[in-house]
């Protein structure tokens, strides 16, 4: 049988290519006829390889694919390597025990369905006054280490729904009803109700057309238009802006991810960073109520950012002249899915990107405008923007963009709890955090460099600082992986540079990119709380590894119920050299989020990111060949 080849190495899979993979799987040996197929993706080349292919006219990478399954009959996990050049399963190893792969998309569906169908189960809803199955809306949560981690278990919570398309059942939670769910045997293990007959409260969560408001009739319509078409092109997944190129992917597990970034200057194609994405997002919730004191979740590593990924709508998600990749996951059987639209990229006038006025009177001017490449996703309540934007001055960022429905509980007792927010009586919203963590594989003129944090420091009063101004940047190298942590330190413009000592610029500096921290957060949980000794990523805001092909995932690569010490709290154990090195950089960033009643029912944006900007890597400000705007393009 013949496959298309994709387009370029570091390409997402096509349809056909999962396909192939999906077939592929089934002859693995010695499982179970119940085989649940988690995750099919691109095994990307080893770095070493692609650049030898990209640089060098070695021979194009082959095409490999890695996949998850759980083997339900065995109660087991499998992981699997099939080529795809060459039609064959090339590896097949099953994980330890007690290892649990993400929780599929479909597989919520079928928690749900194991507790309508429970005797125990419907009799709770009874007491509360509740017999039209069809409205209550069920939703599994990982399990965290609050259950045997032998088995592959959810907890479920609920909400009283109705036959409104446009209903907000989180303005009605279900207190005190949790149930356990084996997700292998499809089972109940045991159903939990610590209040039993609790009447359903309602707060009223209405948000759809002005919420029973009229409209604003003020707003005056604002065109974005580009009658010569946008100043990007796009080749399949390779994109060229300016004078940037990177190749642009849908990956199950992260979402958006961006590979092989570099900047042309002067006919020089010059590397930046060969992968970014954000590797995980764990969200502690801060809240003791007994219904709902376990949530603690690793949205990416638990659940997946790629089959949640919303399909964009023209005019609604993104505006002016779009161009959109679609993103390709798999269904529990390996069957490709398709996401129309997943990813959309286009350009925004971002107002004054350099200007001056000098003495004779003269203005010059530049406008700036910038790429943005962005995706969405719904976890359960919530939706994630994931936007990553390029600019004319050779800098770039990321910014996540959170909104949705804050997520609700029940509440009966009489005072008021200083962990949540009421909404209505018997309805409360709970404080949280959510700490993203992006995986930055700069590098800067080439994979060899070394990672430093600069900060301010004020000089002491002597001769040479006679006035008690002075002032200059300290440096902190980061030698090895075993002291490569640290924390945003804005009282002293604290900041973490890639640096290639092997690249001069014309003062003789090392080239560089730095990342600037935006708004960041602590963790509020306990050291040694179950969330924080699972998700020991987040007790730093940086880390720095030396690149390991396999090392992809700070928490681990399977978190759910995972086992404490797991990912790059262990990686960095082995203290390897990270001077004139090929490193990688691991920020985590959050936000702090105590609900406000501006919130609900449904929460505007909240923002929060980081940038990435160039020191010394280019001579002079690169953007002065912006060219100036023009005066008919001006309105009064």
């Amino acid at each position: 049988m013949e496959y298309p080849v994709s387009d370029h190495p570091l390409s997402p899979l096509t349809v056909d290519e999962m396909r192939q993979a999906a077939r592929l799987l089934r002859t693995a040996t010695g499982l179970s006829e119940r085989i649940r197929i988690v995750s099919i993706e691109l095994r990307e080349p080893a770095k070493a390889e692609y650049i030898a292919w990209r640089d060098a006219g070695a021979a194009r990478p082959e095409r490999e694919a890695f996949c998850v399954l759980v083997d339900c009959g065995n109660e087991g996990a499998v992981e699997a390597i099939v080529s795809l050049t060459h039609d064959r399963l090339v590896r097949q190893a099953a994980l330890p025990a007690s290892t649990h792969p993400a929780i599929h998309a479909e597989e919520f569906g079928l928690a749900r369905d194991v507790c309508l169908a429970d005797p125990r189960y419907v009799a709770a809803l009874a007491l509360r006054g509740i017999t039209d199955l069809a409205r209550v809306r069920v939703e599994a949560w990982s399990a965290g280490d609050f259950e045997d981690r032998s088995r592959r278990l959810v907890r479920a919570i609920a909400w009283l729904g109705t036959d409104d398309d446009a209903d907000n059942y989180y303005a009605r939670p279900l207190y005190g009803l949790v149930a356990v769910v084996d997700l292998n045997t499809m089972k109940m293990v045991r159903v939990d109700d610590h209040a039993p007959g609790t009447p359903v409260p309602d707060a009223g969560g209405a948000y759809t057309d002005g919420a029973g408001e009229p409209y604003r009739d003020d707003l005056r319509p604002i065109a974005i238009t580009q009658p010569e078409g946008a100043s990007f092109t796009l080749s399949g997944s390779e994109l060229s802006w300016q004078k940037w190129s990177m190749v642009v992917a849908m990956h199950p597990r992260e979402g958006l991810t961006l590979h092989d970034i570099a900047y042309t200057e002067a006919g020089e194609r010059r590397q930046i960073c060969h992968r970014a994405s954000i590797a995980e997002l764990v969200i502690p919730y801060g809240d003791p109520n007994p219904t709902v004191h376990f949530k603690n979740v690793f949205d990416t590593g638990e659940y997946g950012m790629g089959p949640l990924t919303n399909s964009l709508q023209l005019g609604c998600d993104c505006l002016g002249e779009i161009a959109y990749l679609d993103g390709v996951t798999n269904g529990i059987d390996g069957e490709p899915l398709v996401i129309g639209n997943a990813i959309c990229i286009h350009e925004e006038d971002v107002n004054l990107l350099w200007k001056h006025t000098n003495s004779s009177g003269r203005v010059d001017r530049a406008r700036a405008r910038r790429l943005v490449i962005s995706s969405i996703a719904t976890v359960g309540n919530y939706e994630y923007g994931f936007f990553w934007y390029f600019h004319q001055d050779g800098s770039w960022q990321f910014e996540a963009k959170l909104t949705g429905i804050v997520h609700t509980a029940g509440w009966i007792a009489s005072e008021r709890s200083p962990h949540s927010l009421p909404l209505a009586e018997g309805v409360v919203t709970s404080a949280h955090q959510h700490f993203f963590c992006a995986r930055l594989d700069l590098d800067v003129d080439g994979p060899s460099n070394t990672a430093f944090q600069t900060d301010a420091s004020c000089d002491p009063w002597g001769p040479a600082n006679p006035d008690g101004t002075a002032f200059r940047t300290v440096r902190r190298t980061f030698e090895r992986e075993g002291a490569a942590q640290a924390s945003v330190a804005p009282e002293t413009a604290r900041r973490f540079r890639v640096e290639n000592g092997a690249r001069r610029n014309r003062i003789g500096d090392p080239v560089s990119y730095e990342l600037i921290p935006g708004e960041n957060v602590l963790p509020m949980q306990q050291p040694d709380s179950g969330i924080r000794r699972r998700a020991r990523v987040i007790d730093h805001h940086l880390w720095v590894t030396r690149y390991d092909r396999d090392e992809r995932y700070p928490a681990g690569d399977y978190p759910n119920q995972s086992a404490p010490d797991q990912g790059i709290s262990q990686w960095v154990g082995a203290d390897e050299n990270l001077v004139d090195e090929d490193v990688v950089l691991w920020y985590v960033f959050g936000a702090h989020h105590f609900p406000r009643l501006e919130d609900w029912p449904v929460m505007p944006v909240v923002a929060c990111g980081f940038q990435l900007r160039p020191v010394g890597f280019f001579d002079r400000n690169p953007s002065l060949d912006v060219p100036p705007p023009s005066p008919a393009h001006c309105h009064r």
